[in-house]
């Protein structure tokens, strides 16, 4: 009998997901809904003229419309993911699958821009960085810019979840 949270044999287990934050989401929902009801309105109102409708600058505000969609369903695109299997990171155009043999190192980046971000060190001396797991992408995943440390090196949700699960993986406890 399995254990409740516990998946079948083979199946990786979810332990860790950074991700938009549902706040996030919300705010941004809301800015497209207010764009949409504005380039909705344009398009309507170009077409009613009662003369003679203007289908080039109807068609203008669909393209913005689809155009306005799409990079705000690659904004929230990207995530990071911990499993008993590895770790995925999931950027704007492609995804990435680590498996814990190939992971080396779990260290924190201590560069300006990706300050507290997850490095992952290859077997192969390959550093992947995530900076979707950095200070200035905390608020993004929804969680404290506290958790960084007030030097913002001290590794926060996202490196724990990588270094304690890979620390697991190593002992042979997953």
């Amino acid at each position: 009998m399995s254990t409740p949270g516990s998946g079948r044999a083979g199946e990786p287990r979810l332990v860790y997901r950074a991700g938009p934050s549902i706040p996030f989401k919300v705010l941004i929902g809301a800015v497209l809904a207010i764009l949409a009801i504005s380039l909705l309105g344009g398009m309507l109102l170009a077409l009613l003229v009662p003369e003679r409708p203007h289908l080039l600058l109807a068609a203008a505000a669909l393209v913005m419309l689809v155009v306005l969609g799409g990079a705000i369903g690659l904004l929230l695109h990207p995530a990071f993911s911990v499993t008993t299997r590895g770790m995925e990171v999931r950027g704007y155009l492609r995804t990435r699958r680590l498996d814990w043999p190939e992971v080396a190192l779990v260290e924190i980046d201590r560069s300006l821009m990706n300050r507290g971000a997850v490095v992952i060190v290859t077997r192969d001396g390959r550093r992947v960085t995530i900076a979707l797991t950095g200070s200035r992408f905390a608020l993004y995943r929804g969680e404290s810019t506290f958790d960084h440390g007030p030097d913002l090196l001290q590794p926060a949700r996202p490196a724990r979840a990588a270094i304690d699960t890979h620390r697991r993986w190593l002992h042979g406890a997953l």
